[in-house]
């Protein structure tokens, strides 16, 4: 009997558990673990140890998408982005000068479509992020030109 009132109150509980997404228009935003274990990589030795997304609203219609982890090496990374889901390139100055310009496009409050683009104006790679019915769970599909794989990065809401 004592089992099944804990099991009830740990169903009950789940919800309670949950962490709530910071802004209803726009899902992916809230921070972000990378779970390694349930990622896919087109190279699995050099996926990293760890990641994190950090995504919020900085006002005046532009959203910050940071980005922190571990590679496969064990050197600390970090990056951030800036933008707005107007389809205008930004550029990607996450790591010094601009190599690349990233499109940001909210389909929906659950997802999120962006490209990058090359100097040169050819599209390098595409990326889908969904976040689940629930609102815990966030997947980033990657898709890159001239090369034959496609990743899957799934995280959880922290």
């Amino acid at each position: 009997m004592k089992a099944k009132v804990i099991c009830a109150a740990l169903v009950m509980a789940g919800p309670c558990l949950a962490v709530e997404p910071p802004n209803p228009k726009d899902l992916t935003q809230g921070s972000w673990e990378l779970n390694v274990a349930k990622s896919k990589f087109c190279n699995p030795a050099a996926a990293p140890r760890k990641g994190a997304r950090h995504i919020f609203d900085a006002g005046w219609g532009l959203i910050v998408f940071e980005q922190s982890g571990v590679n496969a090496e064990g050197k600390e990374t970090s990056g951030r982005y800036v933008g707005r889901y107007d389809g205008d390139k930004y550029p990607d100055i996450a790591t010094g000068p601009a190599k690349e310009a990233i499109t940001w496009k909210l389909v929906n409050p659950a997802r999120v479509e962006f490209t990058h683009w090359s100097k040169e104006d050819k599209k390098t790679s595409d990326y889908v992020r969904t976040v689940s019915a629930d609102g815990q769970i966030m997947t980033q599909h990657a898709k890159f030109v001239g090369r034959d794989c496609e990743e899957d990065q799934v995280f959880e809401r922290k």
